[in-house]
């Protein structure tokens, strides 16, 4: 039992030390009147005393629990988590993606504006006019995001099939494809566009 009370003691000492950070480095031993008292079994009021001021006491009465800011909302995210966010998909399609020749340059689209090269727009068969899509090279994963302002791409061909977007020439180079002509593309609704309003 001597021993036991003595292990349980050098014990104590021991997690105490390093839980305080005064754990004895390499070489170093606990004073002397701590060692003889634990070698002992029995700890002085003196040597007790000491351990009450060098090391923390764990209290029995429970931590406060956190309580919530005034005014906190937890359906709202903070702006700085909503910023890393990844933009929510709506709807996902793949297929492949071309460019407008630039003989379009200035013509009105369906939507009604003038078609700019420079700007980053497409043509999509059925998305509403002013959808917002994010458009991705599968091959090299570089993504533009694009405004749909006109119908296309039309044809029977296979190929002509295949491709679902038109893209402006500058969506094509951020896409990296325009040497090639063409490219597999992911193409995600970011946001739904209102369409053109109706006349009468």
């Amino acid at each position: 039992m001597r021993i036991s009370r003595t292990c349980a003691a050098l014990a104590a000492l021991t997690i105490a030390g390093a839980a305080c950070g005064d754990a004895p480095r390499d070489g170093e031993e606990p004073p002397a009147e701590i060692q003889e008292a634990a070698l002992a079994g029995t700890l002085s009021p003196e040597v007790l005393r000491d351990l009450m001021e060098k090391y923390p006491r764990l209290r029995s009465d429970p931590r406060p629990e956190p309580q919530p800011s005034p005014g906190a909302d937890p359906s709202r995210i903070p702006d700085r988590l909503e910023a890393a966010l990844p933009d929510p998909v709506l709807q996902r399609v793949t297929g492949e993606a071309t460019f407008y020749a630039n003989r379009f340059e200035g013509r009105r689209t369906a939507s009604g504006v003038p078609f700019r090269q420079n700007q980053l727009v497409a043509a999509h068969r059925s998305f509403p006019f002013g959808t917002l899509l994010r458009v991705t090279n599968t091959r090299n994963d570089r993504a533009v995001n694009v405004r749909v302002v006109d119908r296309g791409p039309f044809g029977s061909a296979a190929k002509q099939r295949r491709t679902i977007i038109d893209l402006s020439r500058r969506a094509a180079e951020r896409l990296g494809f325009v040497d090639a002509g063409r490219a597999q593309v992911r193409v995600e609704v970011l946001e739904w566009g209102a369409g053109l309003p109706r006349s009468g």
